[in-house]
């Protein structure tokens, strides 16, 4: 069964030859895909093995020139078991043809199942490939996480550090504080204890002025009210002679009031007899208007009580 390449190569010149065509690299090659489904070998070897059934072709012609040297009958003979080793070789080449049809059929079931085998385990890698992709990248975002996480925890350690040691020295201060402002209230109530108890000393020596301010004043309050009883007997006594006198004071005020009445009603009768002596005689030296008004008018002047 002719699974080399050079086989391979021959049964598609053979094949080739047989319809009609020369054989050539592309022809050879597109009818192994066609009939073999594969091709073997670069374009080089492929032209070697060309080349050399070429070369068995030119033999095979060589030895036919070399039996037509010989006489007819052996001649005869040798073209005719030529003829029977050719179609004996046909034959066998035939059934090697169909046997390796089968197992390239064979083959090429089996390479397809294999290429379905391989698309689905390709499929699979892909998916694997990109689920491992996935993975990766969620390692990395966990990694990038962690790490901001883990930064994040020292700058908060760093940060819990700070405020613990700023706490503990606003306690310390706090207790220094403490300590100051408890030696200040122990002092403080010492203070006030010293004053209380000088304050009621104080207390005491006051209410004992108070008592004596007390007696004393009881005693200046009775002499004061007797003097105030006095004064007020008095104040009666002068209210009494005052309203007398009120009263006395009325009645020369009446007197007064008809006094200038009656000396208003004789300046106008003097007036009355300056103005008929003016016009019936010469007037003397003038004299000053109001002398008689007044001088009889000042000894009825109201005295100031």
């Amino acid at each position: 069964m002719p699974t080399g390449r050079r086989e391979l190569t021959w049964l598609a010149c053979d094949a080739l030859a047989a319809s009609g065509r020369k054989p050539s690299i592309a022809s050879v090659r597109e009818w192994t895909i066609v009939n073999h489904g594969r091709k073997q070998g670069s374009d080089t070897d492929t032209q070697a093995d060309i080349n050399a059934w070429y070369g068995v072709l030119l033999a095979m012609k060589q030895e036919n020139h070399a039996v037509a040297g010989l006489p007819e009958e052996i001649a005869a003979l040798a073209r005719q078991l030529w003829l029977r080793a050719t179609d004996a070789a046909t034959d066998g080449l035939a059934t090697q043809r169909i046997a390796v049809d089968a197992e390239l059929t064979k083959a090429q079931l089996a390479t397809t199942a294999a290429d379905q085998a391989t698309t689905v385990a390709l499929e699979r890698v892909d998916a694997i490939s990109h689920e491992l992709d996935v993975a990766r990248e969620s390692i990395r975002r966990l990694e990038e996480a962690l790490s901001i996480a883990h930064a994040s925890a020292q700058a908060a350690d760093v940060r819990h550090a700070l405020q613990i040691e700023a706490r503990d020295e606003r306690l310390a201060t706090m207790a220094r504080e403490a300590t100051k402002k408890d030696a200040e209230q122990t002092a403080r109530v010492a203070e006030f204890d010293g004053l209380r108890k000088h304050a009621l000393l104080q207390i005491e020596e006051a209410r004992a002025e108070s008592r004596e301010w007390k007696n004393t004043c009881e005693r200046a309050a009775a002499t004061h009210q007797t003097a105030l009883t006095v004064e007020r007997q008095a104040i009666a006594t002068a209210r009494a002679e005052l309203a007398g006198a009120s009263g006395r004071l009325s009645g020369v005020e009446e007197a007064l009031s008809l006094s200038q009445h009656r000396n208003a009603a004789l300046e106008q009768i003097v007036e009355q007899l300056r103005e008929q002596s003016a016009a019936d005689t010469p007037s003397p030296l003038p004299r000053k208007p109001g002398v008689v008004r007044a001088s009889k008018t000042m000894a009825f002047r109201r005295r100031k009580p």
